[in-house]
C-alpha cells in the first residue's frame, strides 16, 4: 500500500497492476483447486487392484495466470512386461504434453512475442502482460522446444509424402510455388570460414488468390517452410508440408516462381512444373545492370512483347558497344542471367499453357509474393536486428515465423500440447467456476462477492490475500481512506 500511494494520492497505474496481480493469484488458485478435485476424483474411481496409491508428488504448471502448484497422486502399477512402474493418472487423464510444464496458451503467447522482437524483449512483454514471470533464457527454451516438435512433424510429413501417404485433403488442379533465400549472420561452429552469412532457404505454396475486398487479395491455403538443409532434404521437407495440406494426386500443373537459383530449379525435371523468373528479381537486375534509362525501357518492352531471343541479342549487342569496362561487365552479367533463365522470362499467364479453370471463389493472378514472405517471415526478425544465429536456433525460430506468415501460429502451437478434458470432469469444473463468480446476495442486481462479509472467507489463501486481510482487520471498507 505504501508503494501504491504517492504524496499526491493514489497512483492508479500501480493500483491497476496490483489488482491485475491479485486477480491472477485468484485465477491460479482456482486452477489449483480444479486440478486437486480432478486428482481426488481419479483416486476414488480408479481400479484399486491395478493402481496402488503411493502418496502425492508436487509440481508446478506455468500458466497465463502465473505458477500453479498442485499435487498429483502417484500410483504403482505393473506393466504388461511384468515390470513395476509409477504413473500419474491425472497427467494421463489430462493428456498433458506441455513444453517444460508451460501450458500451450502461454507457449503461444511467447511464440507470438518472439516472432516480432528479441528474446529479452519478448520476456519483458510476456511478464508484463500475463501473471507469469519468465526470463529471456526461459523464452529461448520454449522456442527451442516448440521448434524441435515442429521439426519432428516436418520429418514425419516428409516420410509420408515419400511413401505417397500424405494426409492433405484440399483438392486443387494447379499449385503455385515460390522460393527464395535470405542470408543471415551465423555464429559459433556454424559460421562459415569466409564471411559470416549462410543462406536460409524459404519456400511457399498455395492454390490461388481469394478476394478480400476492393483491390485486396490473400493467398489461399498457404504453406511456408524454411531451413538450411541441402537441396534434396529441403525439397523433401517442402513436399511433405504440401502433402499435409493438399491432395497431391489431384494436382496436374505446378507454377514455380523464383530468382533462378540452382536449388530453386531442382524440381524442374517434372514436365508438369513450369518455371517463371521472379518479376522483382528480373526488374531489379535490369535496373542494376543497365545504366542507360532508354536501354532499360527497350529491354522491358521486348520482354513484354515476348521477344526473348531479340532481347538477349540486344543486351549482348549493347554490352560490346559499352565504353566502360564495368558497364560492359554488368551487361554481360545480365545477358548470362537472362540466358540461364530463358524459359522463365515470360510470365506463365502469357504463355500458351493449358491451365485448368480456377475453382469458384479463387483467382489465378501474377506471381511475385516471395519477397513479402521473406521480409515478414525471416528477414525482419532475423536479419535486421544485428543478431547472429546457430543453424539449429535459427531453424527453430524460422519454423515459428513460417507459422506466423501462414496466420496459424496460435492454432499450431496450442495443438502441440492440447489437453482435452474428459467429459466426466465437466460437472465438477462447472460447479467450481460457478461458485467462484456467484454473488453473495440473491435478488436483482449484482454485488461484489466480498461485500457484507470478510473477503476471501472460506477460500484458499495467498500472500496477496493475507496482506489485504491484514489491512482490513476489524474495519469496514467505508472506513478505508487513502491519505
Amino acid at each position: 500500500m505504501e508503494i501504491m500511494i504517492s504524496e499526491k494520492g493514489l497512483d492508479f497505474n500501480v493500483l491497476e497492476k496490483e489488482i491485475f496481480r491479485i486477480g491472477c493469484e485468484f485465477a491460479a488458485g482456482l486452477m489449483e483447486q480444479v486440478l486437486s478435485n480432478m486428482d481426488e476424483h481419479i483416486k476414488n474411481t480408479r481400479d484399486k487392484k491395478k493402481y496402488r496409491h503411493k502418496g502425492k508428488r508436487w509440481t508446478s504448471l506455468k500458466t497465463l495466470m502465473g505458477d500453479v502448484p498442485y499435487g498429483r497422486t502417484v500410483y504403482e502399477t505393473k506393466l504388461e512386461s511384468g515390470e513395476t512402474a509409477c504413473v500419474y493418472l491425472l497427467d494421463e487423464a489430462l493428456n498433458f504434453n506441455t513444453i517444460g510444464k508451460i501450458t500451450s496458451n502461454l507457449a503461444a503467447r511467447i511464440a507470438e512475442c518472439t516472432s516480432v522482437c528479441s528474446y529479452r524483449e519478448a520476456a519483458k512483454k510476456v511478464s508484463g502482460m500475463t501473471g507469469q514471470t519468465i526470463s529471456h533464457g526461459g523464452v529461448w527454451n520454449v522456442i527451442q522446444g516448440l521448434g524441435k516438435r515442429l521439426s519432428d512433424i516436418e520429418k514425419e510429413q516428409a516420410e509420408q509424402a515419400k511413401a505417397d501417404k500424405g494426409q492433405g485433403e484440399v483438392i486443387t488442379p494447379i499449385l503455385f510455388e515460390e522460393a527464395d533465400g535470405v542470408w543471415i549472420n551465423m555464429q559459433g561452429k556454424d559460421r562459415p570460414k569466409r564471411g559470416r552469412k549462410c543462406e536460409m532457404k524459404m519456400a511457399a505454396a498455395y492454390d490461388g488468390w481469394v478476394k478480400d475486398g476492393k483491390g485486396r487479395y490473400r493467398l489461399s491455403n498457404k504453406v511456408v517452410v524454411c531451413g538450411f538443409e541441402d537441396t534434396g532434404a529441403f525439397m523433401e521437407k517442402k513436399e511433405g508440408a504440401i502433402a499435409a495440406v493438399f491432395n497431391t494426386d489431384e494436382i496436374t500443373v505446378r507454377i514455380l516462381n523464383g530468382d533462378g537459383g540452382g536449388w530453386i530449379k531442382a524440381g524442374l525435371t517434372d514436365a508438369d512444373v513450369h518455371f517463371q523468373l521472379d518479376p522483382f528479381h528480373k526488374n531489379r537486375e535490369i535496373t542494376r545492370k543497365v545504366k542507360d534509362k532508354t536501354q532499360r525501357e527497350i529491354i522491358r518492352n521486348l520482354l513484354s512483347e515476348r521477344e526473348v531471343d531479340l532481347c538477349l541479342e540486344y543486351i549482348k549487342g549493347i554490352a560490346y558497344l559499352a565504353e566502360e569496362e564495368k558497364e560492359q561487365k554488368d551487361l554481360l552479367g545480365l545477358y548470362e542471367y537472362f540466358k540461364s533463365n530463358k524459359e522463365g522470362l515470360i510470365p506463365y499467364k502469357e504463355r500458351c499453357l493449358k491451365l485448368p479453370e480456377p475453382p469458384e471463389g479463387l483467382e489465378y493472378r501474377n506471381l511475385g509474393t516471395m519477397e513479402h514472405h521473406v521480409c515478414d517471415g525471416v528477414a525482419k526478425r532475423m536479419k535486421h536486428q544485428k543478431a547472429s544465429w546457430s543453424k539449429e536456433g535459427a531453424s527453430n525460430l524460422g519454423r515459428i515465423l513460417c507459422l506466423k506468415v501462414c496466420e496459424n501460429l496460435y492454432e499450431a502451437v496450442t495443438s502441440l500440447s492440447k489437453a482435452i478434458l474428459p467429459e466426466r470432469y465437466a460437472e465438477d469444473i462447472e460447479e467450481l467456476l460457478s461458485a467462484a463468480k456467484a454473488p453473495k446476495k440473491d435478488g436483482s442486481g449484482y454485488l461484489y462477492p466480498v461485500r457484507g462479509g470478510r473477503p476471501f472467507a472460506g477460500s484458499f489463501m495467498t500472500n496477496g490475500r493475507k496482506a489485504i486481510l491484514g489491512l482490513l482487520e476489524n474495519r469496514d471498507f467505508s472506513e478505508l481512506n487513502y491519505r
